[in-house]
């Protein structure tokens, strides 16, 4: 049907402008809700590792987090097949910045091959 147009139905207006209304404010608070969730997220990143000794690695590592959060951070060391050979906990205080480096010494059963953050909770 060339030239018709899209016509609201009279006494309808209201309800258009009132759906229209609630779309962009619910747009609104979806999108700020989204943003805030990940502005309070914990990451941890590894950063290296070395092995020290066949009992001793070291492991460094990145998070960011809240400034105002206090973590407790899960380190572990595997061995060859993944096996963890040693763990440690680590207390991360509050910090003036998002993102802080750090480094723990773990103590391992057998030889450890590699290192990682397994987990990051909030104190």
């Amino acid at each position: 049907m060339a030239g018709s147009r899209l016509r609201i139905t009279p006494g309808t207006g209201k309800w258009w402008a009132l759906g229209i209304a609630f779309t962009v404010l619910f747009t609104i608070f979806a999108s700020w809700r989204v943003l805030s969730v990940a502005d309070e997220q914990i990451d941890a990143t590894t950063t290296g590792y070395k092995v020290v000794d066949e009992r001793t690695m070291t492991v460094t590592f990145d998070i960011h987090k809240p400034p105002q959060v206090a973590v407790l951070c899960t380190i572990q060391a595997q061995d060859l097949k993944k096996n963890v050979v040693g763990a440690a906990q680590v207390d991360i205080p509050t910090a003036p910045t998002r993102t802080t480096s750090h480094q723990v010494t773990i103590k391992t059963t057998t030889l450890a091959f590699s290192g990682l953050v397994h987990d990051c909770i909030r104190r």
